[in-house]
C-alpha cells in the first residue's frame, strides 16, 4: 500500500429539519442517532467515490477518518453563570463543550438543572486540578497554625502537604481560611475530620464558582 503524503479534509455543514423527538436528545445521543441513520452508505461511500475520482489523476485513498457532530439549533441557551456554578473547574473551552454536550431535554427547576450540569461536567473532566494554597486554622492545642496544601478545583477538597499532615485541628472552630497562592482569593473551608493524609478540609463548589476566573488562571499557569 502506498504511503500517504497529503492530508485532504472535506467539510460539509448540513442544515437538517429534524423531528421534534430528536431535539430532546443530548449531544452524545443526537450524534449517535445521526451516525446510525447515515450508516455505512455515507461513512464509507464518500471515501469510495473520492477514491474513484482521485484515481483518474493517479492518486489513491490509503486511509480515512470520519468525524460527525450534531448540534440542536433549537436548544435552550445555557447562561455562562449556570455553567460556572456547576463546573468552576472547567476551562472556557470546556465550558463551551459542556454547553453543547448537555443540550437536550434540560431540567426546568434551577436546582435540578445545576445537578444535571454538574454530572455532565464531571463526565467531561473528573481529574484533579490542583492549586497550591495555605490553610489558616487552630490546632487542638488552641494555637493558630498555617498549613501548606493544594486545593482541588474539581471538588473543593484540600490536600494537606506532607510536612503538616500530622497536625490535628480543633473541632467546631468554624470557618477555616483557605488562600490559593497568587490569586488574592480567600475562601472558607470546614474541617470534616482527620485521616492518614491529614486534616480533611473542604471548600464548597459555590465558593469555587464565585472565584472561578482567578482560580482557573492560577491552575493554568501552575
Amino acid at each position: 500500500m502506498s504511503k500517504a503524503n497529503v492530508k485532504l479534509q472535506l467539510t460539509f455543514d448540513l442544515d437538517i429539519a429534524a423531528p421534534e423527538r430528536l431535539l430532546e436528545l443530548d449531544h452524545e445521543a443526537l450524534c449517535k442517532t445521526f451516525s446510525e441513520m447515515l450508516g455505512t452508505m455515507v461513512v464509507q461511500g464518500l471515501p469510495t467515490i473520492a477514491g474513484k475520482q482521485l484515481a483518474k489523476a493517479g492518486a489513491s485513498v490509503v486511509g480515512h477518518h470520519c468525524h460527525l457532530s450534531a448540534t440542536s439549533l433549537a436548544a435552550r441557551p445555557l447562561a455562562r453563570e449556570a455553567l460556572v456554578a456547576a463546573a468552576p473547574h472547567l476551562t472556557d473551552a470546556e465550558l463551551e463543550q459542556l454547553a453543547r454536550s448537555a443540550q437536550g431535554k434540560l431540567p426546568e427547576a434551577p436546582d435540578e438543572l445545576q445537578r444535571y450540569l454538574r454530572r455532565q461536567a464531571l463526565k467531561l473532566v473528573n481529574d484533579y486540578r490542583m492549586v497550591p494554597c495555605t490553610v489558616a486554622a487552630r490546632l487542638t492545642s488552641g494555637s493558630p497554625a498555617q498549613l501548606e496544601g493544594k486545593l482541588n478545583l474539581t471538588n473543593g477538597s484540600v490536600l494537606i502537604g506532607e510536612r503538616d499532615r500530622q497536625n490535628r485541628l480543633q473541632a467546631n472552630q468554624g470557618a477555616i481560611a483557605v488562600e490559593p497562592l497568587g490569586t488574592g482569593v480567600r475562601l472558607e473551608g470546614i474541617c470534616a475530620g482527620h485521616t492518614l493524609s491529614g486534616p480533611v478540609i473542604e471548600v464548597s463548589v459555590a465558593q469555587l464558582a464565585a472565584h472561578r476566573d482567578p482560580l482557573i488562571k492560577a491552575w493554568q499557569e501552575a
